[in-house]
């Protein structure tokens, strides 16, 4: 076989594939979508969104953004129903577009979730540190609350260090232990935005609406591109699916219900927040607690501040799992080292790769200072939704009948080519510089590809490997 043909085989999976234990049920699901959907976004975005971007009409463009990311979390509830496997998109584009695209959103998907886990460490960090600091008045050292950067005088992120390490730890333990954790944590977090739009709710000053748009549509839209990225998470879901009881029916629940549920705490949290303070003082990293202290409110202000240190938590737990998951995917699919795929007889976790991985991604948070890499995020998560938005399409025109169908996309004749178009306006949005890094990870990615992938694929005849 040429290496052409090679490139555009595709895979056949099946559920008896599967070694990992069915034992996440549709609560549980929901939990984990609500855990990595609703992070750093409603605590931190929301707040310089509506001061440099939108103002009050921050919540049109979290409507507007949920629009283009809920079409895509029903291509996922689709997809994912009917092929039950670990490695969310890239193991749907397998199956559609073969080999070569499907490692090509494999490897952004580990670019997606390996740079969230440690930029998200270091913005728990930042939270906690604060809360230290108002709460206890403990002032961290210079030294300890930073990436290494002499010349500001920070060696080390201490706090993002320990919780990346602390995150990885804790899901070599086993997803049913993580699931439950994420539970408590994610409970906790809509105890305190609820105890947010209550206390908020008697201070609304509807003269702070008055001036809805102050920069115009163009700033609801441009607040859009940027909010969209308060809702990656959900996706995450896809890659337990292997480990879900009767996928074809609670998937799609877990991820249409924590979607909407995320998407109504944006809308009504947004709102209450622009009401009760003006839009133009809310450029500050914690501005849901800046907001309680501005009404003199500093107890509710605290709880926020502990609450967005919560929060962020189940953010990390459910970007560790997808991280782990998408790698042992495409360890079992011979696209890298096999031997990582290997699972703890005890704990039935990906163990081999939740230790290299949680290392790595402790190094970088607790030493690297992200910076634009971040952007990769945005990008790489984007792709690998416009990859399954082109994968559903060309599955429904040549479905194979062994599939089993499960949940299917409503008025897909107008919702799949909508999705389409919502996520390349969107991409075609992102800087130039966004854009060349990006080329240049998927270059690196293909050169792994045709010296180490295509020459140890599983679907290699066995004198081939």
């Amino acid at each position: 076989m040429d290496y052409m043909a090679k490139m555009f085989r595709k895979k056949e999976y099946h559920t008896s594939e599967s070694k990992f234990e069915k034992k996440l049920g549709a609560l549980a699901l929901v939990m984990l979508g609500v855990g990595g959907t609703i992070g750093a976004g409603i605590f931190v975005i929301t707040g310089k969104a509506a001061a440099t971007m939108a103002g009050p009409a921050i919540v049109l463009s979290f409507i507007f953004a949920a629009i283009a990311v809920g079409i895509s979390a029903l291509v996922y509830a689709e997809l994912g129903s009917s092929i039950p496997v670990s490695g969310g998109a890239y193991s749907y584009t397998y199956t559609a577009l073969g080999e070569f695209m499907a490692w090509l959103v494999g490897w952004n998907l580990i670019l997606e979730y390996g740079l969230i886990v440690p930029a998200v460490s270091t913005g728990w960090s930042g939270y906690f540190r604060g809360f230290m600091e108002n709460a206890f008045g403990i002032h961290i050292p210079l030294a300890l609350s930073g990436p290494f950067d002499p010349s500001n005088g920070t060696y080390m992120d201490l706090f993002a260090f320990l919780m990346s390490g602390a995150i990885f730890t804790l899901l070599t333990f086993g997803i049913k232990k993580t699931s439950t954790t994420n539970t408590f944590i994610v409970a906790i977090k809509l105890a305190v935005l609820i105890l947010f739009v209550v206390v908020g709710l008697k201070h609304i000053n509807f003269a702070n609406l008055s001036n809805f748009t102050p920069f115009g549509w163009q700033g609801v839209l441009g607040a859009s591109s940027l909010i969209v990225f308060a809702y990656l998470g959900f996706d995450a879901l896809s890659t337990v699916a292997e480990e879900t009881k009767d996928v074809q029916k609670n998937l799609p629940i877990g991820l249409i219900v924590s979607l909407f549920i995320s998407t109504m705490l944006y809308i009504v949290v947004s709102f209450v927040l622009t009401a009760i303070i003006p839009y133009n003082k809310l450029d500050v990293p914690d501005a849901l607690a800046f907001a309680m202290y501005q009404l003199n409110e500093p107890v509710v202000g605290l709880t926020i501040a502990l609450g967005a240190v919560i929060t962020i938590t189940s953010v990390l737990i459910v970007m560790g799992i997808g991280l782990t998951r998408v790698v042992y995917a495409l360890s079992r699919d011979g696209l890298l080292p096999k031997s990582l795929a290997a699972l703890h007889p005890k704990t039935n976790t990906p163990y081999k790769i939740t230790i290299i991985t949680g290392i790595i991604a402790t190094f970088v948070a607790g030493f690297i200072s992200l910076g634009v890499l971040a952007e990769l995020i945005n990008i790489g998560t984007l792709f690998a939704y416009f990859m399954i938005g082109v994968t559903v399409v060309i599955l429904r025109k040549n479905r194979d009948p062994r599939l089993k169908v499960g949940f299917k996309t409503p008025f897909a004749w107008f919702l799949l080519p909508l999705n389409l178009i919502l996520l390349a306006v969107i991409m075609y949005g992102l800087s130039f510089e966004t854009w060349m890094r990006f080329i240049a990870w998927s270059i690196i990615g293909a050169l792994i590809y045709f010296f180490y992938g295509i020459k140890h694929s599983t679907l290699n005849a066995p004198e081939e490997n």
